[in-house]
């Protein structure tokens, strides 16, 4: 870690978000509901949602960070709040994993799109391109485009998205 990565004020634009993850330097996603960082990989992208744990050893590597909201990273603390940030952290990797259960690419993209729409605002989520959401869940841009259009994900059309984890 460099003595930059030790910084303590709060995070909030998507390069320094960047630099400072791939110090190796352990911070949490702040905010509230509708708020959310993703972290692109090389060959996946995770999304990490109000509280959870971004950095450390688990995001060195990555290469692109996309905020979702208005998103701010700070420093845990604490020992208790680091613990609370890795659970978070977990929980939404779990989210992630329902929504991925089928082996069908359009159910997966629709059980997806339909876990966003549950914790962000419709905006936020047609802000995020195709790409990064197939990225997410392991489909083709494509296949997003096709849920998209064939919904429109109005609330009043929209499916429900399987069985959710409270956060």
């Amino acid at each position: 870690m460099t003595e930059q990565s030790l910084v303590r004020r709060p995070i909030t634009q998507s390069t320094d978000i960047l630099a400072q993850l791939q110090s190796g330097q352990l911070l949490r996603v702040s905010g509230c509901r509708g708020n959310a960082i993703i972290i692109c990989h090389r060959h996946h992208a995770e999304l990490a949602g109000p509280g959870a744990a971004v950095g450390g050893v688990f995001d060195i590597n990555c290469s692109r960070v996309i905020p979702v909201g208005n998103i701010s990273l700070v420093y845990p603390a604490s020992q208790s709040e680091r613990q609370k940030a890795y659970a978070l952290r977990q929980r939404w990797m779990l989210l992630t994993l329902r929504a991925m259960e089928s082996y069908v690419p359009l159910q997966r993209a629709r059980n997806f799109l339909c876990l966003l729409h549950n914790y962000f605002d419709p905006q936020t989520v047609e802000q995020l391109s195709d790409e990064i959401l197939a990225q997410l869940v392991g489909v083709l841009p494509k296949t997003i485009s096709m849920v998209r259009q064939s919904y429109n994900f109005q609330p009043e059309s929209r499916p429900k998205a399987p069985q959710q984890a409270r956060l």
